[in-house]
């Protein structure tokens, strides 16, 4: 009798998870719900007046929701967690599973940049907005081509032209490079050390 109350319970306990997942598929899910799905699908850092927009919100309870999917995670001790990049918010995998998380995946994926990228890359970092000659003037060789792989890798990005002669374009860092290097803003970046 006792094994037949318990089937019963768990049927009923089945059913009723297949009645929450009918009940989310018809309805319209919980805002909270909506900002971690987006967030879980994101390739890149989003920004909280985008999900505002798209789910038809203000921004200060979007930005209240992803404050407290962050202390959820980090409280419950998930595996992933929510960081701020940039102006915008992504899951990432908990920094404390990053050995295991190499072992399962088994490989190392590196963009690879060459000396004069980074140096470039640095130069723009550092100075930006910043122009090819500009570039090419503390480096001492012309940039053209290492622009453009910096830019066809999604560091760097046109932001406009200089108001003078020959209205050159200027280059600043995009939020890739943030999100490769880890930090939430340029003011994060190590200071500068001129050797004079």
């Amino acid at each position: 009798m006792i094994m037949a109350e318990n089937k019963d319970e768990d049927i009923l306990k089945e059913e009723s998870a297949f009645d929450l997942y009918d009940n989310l598929l018809k309805g319209t899910p919980p805002l909270k719900t909506c900002v971690e799905g987006i967030l879980f699908i994101a390739e890149s850092p989003v920004q909280p007046k985008s999900i505002a927009k798209i789910l038809n919100s203000d921004t200060g309870i979007i930005i209240d929701i992803i404050l407290q999917l962050q202390a959820e995670y980090l409280e419950s001790d998930r595996g992933f967690i929510v960081r701020k990049i940039g102006e915008g918010y992504r899951m990432y995998s908990n920094p404390s599973l990053t050995e295991i998380l190499k072992e399962f995946v088994n490989t190392n994926i590196k963009m690879h940049v060459t000396q004069a990228a980074l140096e470039t890359l640095a130069i723009i970092a550092y100075k930006q907005p910043a122009t090819r000659s500009q570039v090419a003037g503390i480096r001492g060789v012309k940039t053209d081509s290492v622009i453009i792989s910096l830019e066809s890798k999604g560091l760097v990005k046109e932001a406009g032209r200089l108001k003078e002669p020959g209205n050159p374009i200027i280059y600043r860092t995009t939020g890739k490079f943030l999100e490769i290097l880890g930090i939430g803003s340029l003011n994060e970046l190590p200071p500068l050390k001129i050797n004079e």
